[in-house]
């Protein structure tokens, strides 16, 4: 059994975990080690994390099991009065293919229940982050390169209507 709730800044430590290990998983066969680690000591600091916990504009969710570990998370962050931003849906590598990440994208939607669009923006080489988005209703809307320390990255933005 688990639960999603709103993540709390003594939750900083395992968050930043769950980070770290879903990065090297998912990452590591198309960015350098440098890149990874950087991004997850910078993007991923506890000050950073912490901060975003705090911010009454981004639902900072978390997926805990009945022990309390966590092992996946969301933040959504609203940008418009019609539009929010998925800035990250990590489930933790042991626990994918569960319908986690599912449940999480919903919630991260119903924390904002008046905005029409969700936006996101997703590594192309992250094959099955962008088929699951393409799967609840994402379409592609822009592709960029982007400089991530010492990597470019293929980045796709993608867009889903909210009814």
């Amino acid at each position: 059994m688990v639960t999603i709730e709103r993540a709390n800044v003594e939750d900083v430590s395992q968050i930043k975990q769950v980070l770290s290990e879903t990065w090297q998983a998912t990452y590591s066969s198309f960015l350098s080690q440098a890149t990874i680690d950087k991004v997850t000591s910078v993007w991923h600091s506890p000050k950073q994390l912490a901060a975003e916990i705090l911010n009454p504009r981004i639902f900072f969710g978390v997926v805990k099991t009945a022990e309390g570990t966590i092992i996946a998370l969301t933040t959504v962050g609203q940008i418009s009065d019609d539009s929010v931003m998925l800035s990250r849906l990590y489930v933790h590598p042991q626990y994918q293919r569960q319908g986690i990440g599912s449940k999480l994208l919903e919630a991260g939607i119903s924390a904002f229940p008046t905005v029409r669009t969700m936006r996101l923006e997703v590594e192309e080489n992250n094959h099955l982050a962008y088929m699951f988005y393409h799967r609840h209703g994402f379409r592609d809307t822009e592709r960029k390169e982007e400089q991530v320390e010492d990597d470019v990255i293929q980045v796709v933005g993608m867009e889903k209507l909210i009814s």
